[in-house]
């Protein structure tokens, strides 16, 4: 009696933790907040396959070419969308393409880190580095722009092991 006591206490408690860290695999409310206004138009032109393209064409960056085919497609996607932004980053921060920049989006201007400052503390990109479910949200006013933007941030690739982040945002 006393063992299938400790058994039924350790099954309870097991089914506690398990159900604990999946809800700490995202930043609270991300999962919610994903599919309602504003984030939820955002949310939707990253697909999986949208990532996985980001994601092929980052790891491939060694030159100008492979650099252009990366800043082509985050052109297109900022395109999708009225007053749309891309940017991706490297996992530190480093930023490798960002739509608002224009012509600084070059191969040699993302081997300087002169395209944008280091978006390592931007709080959607870090929680798409640091949370389990690789996804990451906020609201704020862009020092790159200067007006309310609406951030989506994914990260490209596994868990502590990304090429890094792609945010998408609008006005």
């Amino acid at each position: 009696m006393k063992m299938q006591k400790l058994q039924f206490i350790l099954a309870i408690t097991s089914l506690f933790l398990i159900s604990f860290n999946a809800m700490s695999a995202c930043a609270p409310q991300v999962q919610t907040k994903l599919t309602a206004a504003p984030y939820a138009s955002l949310n939707a032109i990253l697909t999986p396959a949208k990532i996985n393209s980001f994601t092929t064409k980052l790891n491939a960056v060694a030159n100008v070419a492979t650099y252009n085919a990366l800043r082509t497609e985050a052109n297109a996607t900022a395109a999708l969308i009225a007053d749309g932004r891309v940017v991706v980053t490297l996992p530190d921060g480093t930023v490798v393409v960002d739509t608002s920049k224009g012509a600084a989006n070059t191969y040699q201007n993302f081997q300087d880190k002169v395209i944008n400052e280091n978006h390592n503390t931007r709080v959607a990109i870090l929680d798409a580095q640091l949370y389990d479910c690789g996804v990451g949200l906020e609201t704020k006013t862009s020092t790159s722009t200067g007006s309310e933007e609406v951030y989506v941030a994914k990260r490209l690739g596994a868990y502590l092991n990304s090429a890094g982040t792609v945010r998408l945002s609008h006005k």
